[in-house]
């Protein structure tokens, strides 16, 4: 399998072509097993409130047809679009571990 950026761009794409074609009915991108074995850490402030493991920000510059497309397939799975980069993420480190 390549890894060069353009052959994984090129499979996002077929990915999102076939993710269109599908019906609205799945509610995630990820599965139960690529689901995040986060544990939460808990709030010394609320102790009966978890928080959630420290993160990083980044930026990405998106075009903005590239951009109403991630919001528009966000929206109709009901999650949100740093769940969707996330799962995206995620499932491009699993192909680099199992390539």
């Amino acid at each position: 399998m390549s890894k060069k950026a353009s052959d994984i761009l090129s499979r996002m794409k077929e990915v999102a072509a076939r993710e269109r074609a599908k019906p609205l009915e799945e509610p995630s991108i990820t599965s139960p097993s690529q689901e995040s074995t986060e544990i939460p850490v808990e709030d010394p402030i609320h102790p009966s409130k978890p928080r959630r493991k420290e993160t990083v920000r980044i930026t990405v510059d998106l075009d903005p047809e590239l951009h109403r497309f991630l919001k528009v397939y966000a929206a109709q799975r009901g999650i949100t679009v740093s769940e969707v980069v996330r799962g995206l993420f995620e499932r491009l480190r699993q192909a680099n571990i199992d390539g």
